[in-house]
């Protein structure tokens, strides 16, 4: 009884503070020019930016955002960052996507799936930042930029990477800390730098599962050795 209490009282809490809140999620989503959706949930306010001529940022309904600490596991240490850095880039994020306390930022195109999840301190990032070449770097010229798609039901795992022109398979995994530098097929659990497929999934009714427990071992053991 004293659980069920409990979890009512909490639900009853987050409504209020969401109630509370969505006046200043709305003003602030209408200050950088992203359509704001009563479905979404802000745990503290993201940093989002449309910079740039002919920038954009759509995201579907049902988005959570995670910037407190408190509200995190394994501790948030950044604000959720959204944002798009050149002339044309483009951001498109489903539907009933939840990230907490990462990096999203395009210079060109990122596209997200739907039911999507990235953890705390994540990065997906469709570009270099700066040019590899010193002296490209003291010109101030643009680095290299080339498109991330990231298929339904991916979960990426806190500390992961997610480099320039990277496909994500539909249902796949990306274990923590990995650096993603190529294409993932859908339904395997990759991991490590560069990231590698360690086990395969198979897709079941509400959700997916090892192939097989032979897999299972077997992805556990190179989980550990990619790790090392």
């Amino acid at each position: 009884m004293n659980r069920r209490l409990y979890t009512f009282a909490r639900t009853c809490r987050h409504m209020l503070m969401f109630a509370l809140t969505a006046p200043r999620d709305s003003l602030y989503c209408a200050l950088v020019r992203v359509k704001w959706r009563p479905s979404w949930k802000f745990w503290g306010l993201p940093f989002i930016q449309v910079a740039g001529k002919g920038c954009s940022i759509r995201i579907g309904k049902n988005f959570i955002a995670n910037s407190r600490i408190r509200t995190n596991s394994f501790g948030i240490i950044q604000r959720v960052l959204i944002r798009t850095t050149r002339d044309g880039a483009r951001i498109v994020i489903g539907e009933h996507v939840g990230v907490s306390g990462c990096s999203i930022t395009a210079a060109k195109s990122i596209t997200i799936g739907n039911h999507v999840l990235i953890g705390t301190g994540a990065i997906i990032a469709d570009n270099d930042a700066h040019p590899i070449d010193p002296a490209a770097r003291l010109r101030g010229d643009d680095c290299e930029s080339r498109g991330i798609a990231i298929g339904d039901n991916v979960f990426i795992g806190a500390r992961a990477i997610i480099l320039k022109g990277v496909h994500i398979g539909e249902g796949s995994v990306i274990g923590a800390g990995s650096v993603v530098t190529q294409d993932i097929p859908p339904y395997v659990i990759a991991a490590g730098n560069p990231a590698r497929v360690v086990g395969k999934l198979r897709p079941v009714d509400g959700g997916v599962a090892f192939l097989d427990a032979g897999h299972q071992r077997c992805a556990r053991a190179r989980m550990q050795e990619a790790a090392t």
